[in-house]
């Protein structure tokens, strides 16, 4: 025998050991499904009350800010000054 053979013989075993191995944990992986390196992001089931809830209490808010605005310019005058662009008083 020829060394070139005597080292095929010697790597051979070790390649099928290889594929062999390959190949279960090719089945293994099939039977057991993916199993993903990261976490999956898992959405919330949306809450239609609390939305509806928080969008009343919105309104609300801008409802009481509306007031009080609508308050002041009905009980002062506001005398607003210009300013120039660079917003600078000259």
């Amino acid at each position: 025998m020829h060394e070139s053979q005597i080292h095929q013989n010697r790597r051979r075993p070790f390649v099928e050991r290889f594929l062999v191995v390959l190949v279960a944990l090719t089945c293994l992986r099939i039977w057991f499904g993916p199993f993903p390196l990261l976490e999956r992001a898992e959405a919330q089931i949306p809450d239609a009350g609390l939305q509806r809830k928080q969008l009343i209490d919105e309104a609300r808010r801008t409802n009481e800010l509306l007031s009080d605005i609508k308050r002041i310019l009905e009980a002062q005058t506001l005398h607003p000054a210009p300013e120039g662009a660079d917003n600078q008083r000259r």
